[in-house]
């Protein structure tokens, strides 16, 4: 057994490995435990290239994950499939591969737990929307939907990684696309009660 205060070398085997087509990534995943539960963060794109290439974003998710001490690896998927330098509903278009939802559920099949992290994106642009409502749909479909949580702030924000850095990691349960503009449910009107004269008799009777 190693003392503490000794010197020594930690090591630990990685396995890294991503699923690519063409111009499009679909997913990463490093896996340094197999027998531990497997988590997903779903960001908005992807880092295009060697598969060991990475991103502020992909370093702030995995620091994260091993945080949490209950997970022995994470896959880092994307609504996106391509990088978009300046995001509009035309270039997020050409950035989405044609299956690339389907790779999503696929994944969401093998994994404990889904992280959607994709921040604001969602909300701004329209192509965005509605790609992230078709995945949760289908997952919906697929009886996926009780892994979905949403990453949040302190503050019950939906956030991107990245605007959270070093700070802890919160969820909330995936119930609609936004919950912020959920409705509630209105609730059936109370009949009152009114008197009414009767014949010099008084009764009670309730609204209609």
């Amino acid at each position: 057994m190693v003392e503490v205060n000794r010197k020594h070398v930690e090591k630990l085997s990685v396995t890294v490995e991503q699923k690519i087509k063409g111009d499009f990534t679909y997913w990463k995943k490093w896996v340094w435990n197999k027998d531990e539960p497997l988590a997903m963060v779903l960001a908005n794109y992807p880092v295009t290239g060697s598969v060991m290439k990475d991103s502020l974003t992909g370093i702030l998710i995995r620091n994260a994950i091993v945080d949490r001490g209950t997970f022995g690896g994470v896959v880092i998927a994307n609504l996106f499939n391509s990088q978009v330098k300046w995001p509009c509903n035309k270039r997020l278009d050409k950035a989405s591969a044609p299956d690339g939802i389907e790779e999503l559920i696929a994944v969401t099949k093998d994994v404990d737990k889904v992280i959607l992290a994709t921040g604001s994106l969602s909300t701004k642009y329209e192509v965005a929307t509605v790609r992230l409502a078709d995945y949760i749909d289908q997952c919906k479909a697929e009886k996926q939907q009780k892994k979905l949580f949403w990453l949040l702030n302190d503050g019950g924000k939906k956030v991107h990684p990245l605007a959270l850095r070093d700070a802890p990691w919160e969820f909330g349960p995936v119930t609609t696309i936004d919950e912020d503009t959920t409705k509630p449910e209105k609730l059936p009107v109370k009949p009152e009660l009114k008197v009414v004269a009767d014949d010099k008799k008084m009764r009670v009777v309730k609204n209609e």
